[in-house]
This record gives C-alpha cells, structure tokens and sequence, in this order.
C-alpha cells in the first residue's frame, strides 16, 4: 500500500482532495509533462492549450496537495512535480488512466451513449442538445472524437465505430486588449 498514514491523509491532504485533484484532466496532462522536466507557467499553458491565468489555477491545486513545487524568477513561474511525490503520483496513475467504457450498438447518438455515464447533465434545445454539466461542473462542453472536434450537437451525432471520446469545457478567458501606438518623431 502506498500510503502509509493511518489518518486518511496524503502529504496532509485528505485523501478525497488527491481524487478531486486528479479527476481533471488538465491536472494530470500538467503532471505529465512536469513529471518529465521543469517547465514555466506559460509554456506550460500554451502546450496545454489553455490559458496562462487557468494554468495557474491548476498548478495551485496541485502545490495544496503537495505534488509539485513553483519557483519564482522574476515573472516567470517554474513549475517541477516534488521528489517526495513522484512515487506516489505514479502509484495512482492508474486510477486516473483508465477511461469509462460505455457499449452501445452501430447507430447510436452521442447523446444516448453518453447518458449512459454518470455525472452528465444534459439540454435540449431547439438546435439540439448539449452537455451543460460534468461531474457537478456546469458550462458548456465540446466533445472530441478521437482528438477531433465535433460540431453537431450530441443528438446528432452518430457513432459508426469504437471511439475515444473526450469532453472539454469551455472556460472564457478574460482580459483586455491594448494597441500602444508609436508617435512618428519629427
């Protein structure tokens, strides 16, 4: 057994707060790469496809329950996953590799296969319907199909062969846009 303290803990952590961290996949795509080498926030961020301020939310999740560690330089933060943890993330990969398989005949929607899984909420509209809620986390998601987008709403999709599905949610990025002009001299 990887974890030795009897109290439920994990680096002090509730065990539970381990679970949740890693249930999101940008949590463990961020461990993945920094599992292999130090990076910086935003490289981090732009190979994640996300942005700067997301990733740093994510990587202040993973500091709370111990797995990585960030350094600053200046403006720029290093992230590297802590020693003392490496062995257990690996331990608990496992857990968190493993995707849901739902089986369901030649034929079938998007939508009927995925209200098969739970903690999939779903609305339909007059367009069609869409997947408005994943595991307690409202928005609207996008699904991928075998890492390319799809753009019919899950009741029209049709599903032809086996596939790896993955829902995405969309996240507003705020920020502001600032055009600086240089004055001619003269």
């Amino acid at each position: 057994m990887f974890i030795t303290q009897i109290d439920n803990t994990f680096f002090g952590v509730l065990f539970m707060d381990v679970f949740r961290a890693l249930g999101n996949n940008n949590r463990r795509s961020m461990l993945k790469i920094l599992i292999k080498r130090r990076t910086h926030i935003s490289a981090l961020a732009k190979e994640l496809n996300i942005a700067v301020p997301v990733a740093l939310k994510h990587a202040k999740i993973l500091e709370e329950i111990g797995f990585v560690e960030r350094t600053k330089f200046g403006n720029t933060h290093v992230l590297q996953v802590r020693k003392a943890a490496l062995q257990k993330i690996k331990h608990l990969w496992d857990l968190f590799e493993k995707p849901l398989t739902v089986e369901v005949s030649r034929g079938t929607t998007m939508l009927d296969a995925l209200q098969k899984v739970s903690g999939l909420k779903f609305e339909k509209r007059k367009d069609g319907a869409y997947i408005t809620s994943v595991d307690g986390k409202d928005g609207f998601y996008i699904y991928e199909v075998e890492g390319k987008l799809v753009e019919k709403p899950a009741n029209e999709f049709k599903i032809e062969k086996s596939a790896e599905v993955e829902l995405k949610r969309l996240m507003p990025v705020i920020g502001k846009k600032i055009l600086i002009h240089v004055k001619e001299e003269g």
